[in-house]
């Protein structure tokens, strides 16, 4: 079963789409409004599609809200809204998306947007095995050692998903910053006690800590 994360703010076309989805064999849906809810639901539960409307409530849109999920997670992105401008487009090509859906949408050419999302979740390649006797599940979304799942909070999971995906580059301060912390304002002190948090629960991989720049965990 695929978990599909709808971020609405119009609640009868957010159950409009659920209905669709939880009749569609293989799938089930969950209803956010905004980021902040969407980031929460994704630490409970594994998100394994996104359907995002690109308007939604909060200062983050569809579109930057689906990136940092996709950014973590490497979920597909189906993209369902009113809006098709030449500003709206360029700014949704920033999002690897596998669908663009006006609304009035047409429920057969979204079922076949999840099917070809289920498709390429099926044919992803990732390096579940990390090494040092650690994995991490994507379909799961879950980092085990030795087969026994590791416990992280949100922030820790998605601190260590950026630097997994960015394995042996530098991760910038500035973007850990936008992805974990959403934006909102961050110390030193807090970024600098969560990535000291995570290396202490990871201890038999190897992170670096660079004073000006960021941080990297190394092949």
């Amino acid at each position: 079963m695929l978990n599909v994360l709808i971020i609405e703010d119009n609640s009868i076309i957010a159950m409009d789409v659920k209905s669709i989805v939880d009749e569609t064999d293989g799938f089930v849906g969950y209803i956010v409004s905004d980021m902040p809810s969407a980031l929460k639901l994704a630490d409970k539960r594994p998100i394994h599609i996104v359907i995002s409307d690109i308007e939604i409530k909060g200062s983050a849109d569809g579109i930057e809200t689906a990136k940092m999920l996709q950014t973590l997670y490497l979920t597909p992105v189906l993209f369902l809204t009113s809006y098709h401008d030449e500003a709206t487009l360029e700014r949704a090509a920033q999002v690897d998306f596998s669908g663009y859906l006006l609304k009035p949408f047409n429920e057969d050419e979204l079922i076949a947007g999840l099917r070809l999302c289920a498709l390429k979740i099926k044919m992803r390649q990732f390096p579940s095995e990390i090494g040092a006797e650690y994995r991490y599940d994507l379909k799961m979304q879950q980092l085990f050692y030795r087969d026994e799942p590791i416990l992280l909070t949100a922030k820790e999971h998605q601190l260590f998903l950026l630097l997994l995906h960015s394995r042996g580059r530098i991760v910038p301060f500035a973007y850990i910053d936008d992805v974990v912390w959403c934006n909102q304002p961050v110390s030193d002190t807090s970024r600098r006690q969560l990535f000291h948090r995570l290396r202490a629960k990871l201890e038999n991989l190897s992170f670096q800590s660079f004073k000006y720049g960021g941080y990297m965990l190394e092949h």
